[in-house]
């Protein structure tokens, strides 16, 4: 029957740091929900767009990119995501979806009168990560002793967001410098069920349940500071740069347990605590280089991030860790990793009508994760894991009239997440989730 688990807190880190392991333990926020960015049109290019700039977006890309905005701009998104998660076991998969609609981005953007050259501020809100998962397994435990029916469930709603003050200025007619302080906010709120009923009447119970819920809070600020280059009149340089975040965590956590015997007794406990506790990212290098030849772009991007110098600035939310040693296991178990993004897009001559697809790789940041040799591994002379996030966008931009775009992007992504057993039994062994998103962003721009 029932294997008590241990409480979620008490192997939260050692999950992501090892096993990356589902079920019902939390993962550092690093190691969660995956990281597309913001804006339509730059996000249907693969998110290629240091050396790009034109929107309000750019606040977050490239701040210098901003220089590009020529009139007040007033810039929104909504974006819809549905999950696939297909759970494969040793003989069968099951999947589940589920869907999340969320506001992405809202600012504004205001270019300063110049006698010449450029000078633009902007402030506004992004979303730039979703935490956004599920999970669910039913079956029927046939083992000797343990013959009940069991059911997992597992939902996380949330994201990590920036509230973005911007500006950048043109320093010659082909050099521009900007300058972004983010205030990050958000949080998750995560929340997994576990139960067994005893269908067949074998035993004196008749249901056991778990319930877990964790309410995560993030709060945070670091600067990204960007550069960008006008080579000639087909080519384009930007470069960035953003400072470590120092993450403020609070995570409130419960485990509501209730076991109904079946005479009509029950047997319930209740375990509640809060954490806090300080961590901090990596610092962030990016390059990107664009060309641009009549109506068509081409652009790509190398983002560098180095995992393991990912610390602990307080005692870490282990029981029996210190923070010497959880940041030992980062830096034995986390690794550098370079994020790629390709993009192109084509302007329908006299129309307003653009085009645009793009490829976004973002590689696990655990080391010693299974590779394997793909098309685009051998071209780029990389290997790839089936851990690493592959996404593939396309979308269409519209010039409604002079004052007005349209931006609509589709984004698909799909990667696999290696697992070593589920919460309350033994009888489950490894498994894998084979996981696809399809993401859809509009974005609309009103320019005065």
């Amino acid at each position: 029957m029932y294997k008590r688990t241990i409480s979620w807190f008490a192997c939260a880190v050692m999950v992501g740091l090892a096993a990356n392991q589902s079920g019902y333990a939390q993962e550092e926020i690093f190691s969660l929900g995956f990281q597309l960015g913001t804006g339509a049109r730059a996000l249907a290019m693969g998110g290629a767009y240091t050396s790009l700039g034109g929107d309000y977006s750019a606040s977050f890309w490239n701040p210098a990119a901003l220089t590009d905005i020529k009139k007040i701009e007033v810039y929104g998104s909504l974006s819809h995501l549905m999950r696939e998660n297909t759970t494969q076991f040793s003989i069968f998969g099951v999947e589940n979806d589920a869907s999340f609609t969320k506001l992405n981005d809202l600012g504004v953007a205001y270019p300063v009168p110049t006698a010449r050259g450029s000078l633009v501020f902007s402030f506004g809100f992004t979303r730039i990560k979703t935490y956004d998962s599920n999970f669910a397994f039913d079956w029927f435990n046939e083992t000797p002793d343990d013959e009940v029916n069991q059911a997992w469930r597992e939902f996380e709603d949330g994201g990590l967001n920036a509230w973005t003050l911007a500006g950048a200025v043109d320093v010659s007619p082909n050099a521009s410098l900007g300058l972004g302080l983010n205030f990050w906010t958000g949080g998750s709120d995560f929340e997994a069920t576990f139960r067994e009923v005893d269908s067949e009447e074998i035993y004196t119970f008749d249901a056991f349940t778990v319930e877990d819920n964790l309410n995560t809070d993030i709060t945070g600020f670091n600067v990204k500071g960007g550069a960008l280059f006008k080579i000639s009149s087909i080519m384009r340089l930007g470069a960035t740069l953003a400072t470590p975040i120092k993450f403020k965590v609070k995570e409130d956590f419960s485990t509501f347990e209730e076991l109904l015997f079946d005479d009509g007794a029950f047997d319930d406990t209740l375990d509640s605590g809060v954490f806090d506790y300080r961590i901090r990212s990596p610092w962030t290098f990016t390059g990107g280089a664009s060309l641009h030849f009549l109506n068509f772009v081409l652009s790509g991007d190398i983002e560098y991030n180095d995992w393991s110098q990912v610390q602990y600035k307080s005692e870490p939310p282990i029981f029996g860790l210190t923070e010497s040693e959880a940041n030992r296991l980062i830096r034995d178990n986390y690794r550098p990793t370079t994020r790629y993004r390709f993009g192109t897009e084509f302007t329908l001559p006299l129309t307003g009508i653009s085009l645009r697809a793009g490829y976004f790789l973002d590689p696990v940041i655990l080391r010693n994760r299974p590779s394997r040799e793909t098309a685009l591994g051998d071209f780029f002379g990389i290997r790839l894991s089936p851990e690493d996030k592959q996404f593939y966008s396309a979308g269409l931009g519209f010039l409604l009239d002079k004052q007005v775009k349209l931006d609509i992007t589709y984004v698909h992504g799909f990667w696999k997440s290696f697992n070593s057993g589920l919460p309350q039994t033994d009888d489950i062994g490894d498994y894998v989730e084979d996981i696809k998103v399809n993401k859809v962003f509009v974005s609309m721009a009103f320019r005065f």
